[in-house]
């Protein structure tokens, strides 16, 4: 069974996977590349508390989920869950003693119950918290800003390598087309607070030196819900009389479930991963179904969920009240079809869907800093200066799990503007250096092109008349796309910027 466990992990770790490098343009899959994250119950309460609407999509999955940890507890977790599988490998990498803690540390499995109560009280305020600790959502956010980047950097520096020192020039040449576009992107990849992701990345793998599972154990919050169901599972193991307390169950333990007697452990922390099972020398489990669960009590005093309740409303006020810089909030542009500001920070779940989708089109959307507040904080916001809204492209919303984007066809998504251009005359080549420059207007992609040209006669230095084309934007027709932005051949701050003004949002 433990054999069977470790394909289950890798075989969804590797669907995890597939779906990821899915998310890509040309956009065509069968199976819903934002599979794990609609089947995240944690995902699900949390954005429809906060958002105060049922999501049909969300509802289904999750539910289905949470039904079979009714049955057979928290086997997401040891058999499904792609971050736990990474822990796991950064355990087995560590080369820990296979030994538990004392018991004096399972007092703090608590703090995971303590951050599932804060984040969803927080939610209740309608503020999205989830985030920052669900693991699905952080393992998306992560693979699409740090580790797929750094992934394709030293494969394509790798094949570079060896193409430049002519070492099996024709077969590296093969290898390097048949992965451009797929594993290695067309162009290199760059992400804003990609440091900051990867550290936080890393702490998770790296508190892997104190125990195995640490984060699994003691903080994961969706661990704390998929525990909370399994309190009320109806299989059950039990230990027979064959028990000889050799303890190689107890040392084997990967969630520190079992006690110092070997013959009790606890069902909400089980993650179902059969070590036990399989190192017993005398087959002393047990399974045994019982239509009637016996509910396991869960060590959570009303003390401590008022406590919990006050450390969400805490966060609530501080990210409420927290200041907001007018001039960035100004520039701050949502990818199109996002809901009204509100109502998308609700909804929003940091995953970087939209965000690993747009970098093969025109890579436009970066996480944000603080544009918008630290509410707002790695929300998806558009950066014209460094890419682009590709204007055939709808892929962002076809992508976005809690609906925060709005599913859009390519001509609904055309006469949305994300905002308006303006041009800065102190920058501008035309307008500072009274000399033409047409590549804005080469680039807009509108028919009638909504940026357009005021041609007047100017004196220059030498006394001379000369008629230079002055840009302008027409803002009826102009729809934000930023491309002019990102082509303005300046050096440094743009001619160009890119303004909210006008921006429109899906309203349901």
């Amino acid at each position: 069974m433990s054999r069977i466990r470790r394909i289950s992990q890798f075989a969804f770790l590797a669907l995890f996977i597939f779906l990821f490098f899915k998310t890509t343009f040309p956009f065509e899959s069968w199976i819903p590349v934002d599979l794990f994250l609609k089947a995240d119950p944690l995902v699900a309460f949390a954005t429809m508390i906060s958002s105060r609407e049922v999501i049909s999509t969300l509802l289904l999955f999750s539910a289905f989920v949470l039904l079979l940890s009714v049955l057979v507890g928290r086997y997401f977790c040891g058999w499904v869950c792609p971050l736990g599988t990474c822990i796991d490998i950064g355990d087995h990498l560590h080369r820990l003693p296979k030994k538990n803690p004392t018991k004096s540390l399972r007092k703090y499995r608590i703090v995971k119950y303590t951050i599932l109560v804060g984040v969803l009280f927080a939610a209740i305020f309608s503020v999205q918290l989830i985030w920052f600790f669900d693991p699905i959502s952080l393992i998306t956010r992560s693979f699409t800003v740090t580790i797929f980047p750094l992934f394709a950097f030293i494969v394509e520096g790798t094949l570079s390598f060896f193409i430049r020192i002519g070492l099996f020039e024709d077969s590296i040449f093969s290898i390097y087309d048949s992965l451009r576009g797929t594993i290695i992107p067309v162009e290199s990849l760059f992400f804003r607070q990609s440091v900051f992701i990867l550290v936080l990345f890393a702490i998770i793998l790296l508190l892997g030196r104190f125990t195995r599972r640490f984060w699994c154990r003691y903080l994961c919050p969706l661990g704390a819900l998929f525990a909370f169901f399994s309190k009320f599972r109806l299989s059950k193991r039990i230990v027979t009389d064959k028990c000889i307390s050799c303890g190689k169950c107890y040392r084997e333990c990967k969630m520190d479930a079992i006690s110092e007697d070997f013959q009790n452990f606890s069902h909400s922390e089980c993650i179902e991963c059969m070590n036990c099972v399989t190192v017993c020398p005398t087959d002393a489990f047990q399974y045994s179904l019982k239509l009637r669960p016996t509910v396991e009590k869960i060590d959570f005093s009303r003390r401590r969920f008022i406590h919990s309740g006050l450390a969400g409303l805490l966060a609530v006020g501080a990210t409420k009240t927290a200041f907001i810089d007018k001039e960035k909030s100004g520039t701050l542009i949502r990818p199109p079809g996002s809901l009204p500001e509100n109502e998308f920070l609700d909804r929003c779940v940091r995953c970087h869907e939209c965000i690993k989708i747009c970098s093969t089109t025109g890579k436009y959307l970066q996480p944000a800093i603080l544009e918008g507040g630290w509410e707002a904080l790695l929300t998806p916001i558009g950066n014209p200066r460094f890419g682009y809204c590709e204007y055939d492209c709808n892929l962002c919303g076809l992508v976005c799990p809690t609906g925060a984007i709005h599913e859009l066809t390519v001509e609904e998504k055309k006469k949305i503007p994300l905002g308006t251009a303006k041009f800065d005359k102190s920058r501008c080549i035309p307008w500072y250096k009274n000399e033409d420059c047409l590549v804005c207007e080469e680039h807009c992609p509108i028919a009638d092109k909504a940026i357009k040209f005021d041609i007047r006669s100017v004196q220059v230095h030498d006394g001379s008349l000369r008629e230079v084309k002055y840009p302008y934007v027409d803002e009826d027709l102009c729809v934000g796309c930023g491309i002019c932005v990102a082509k303005c051949p300046l050096d440094g701050k743009a001619g160009i910027f890119l303004t909210n003004y006008r921006q429109e949002r899906w309203i349901e």
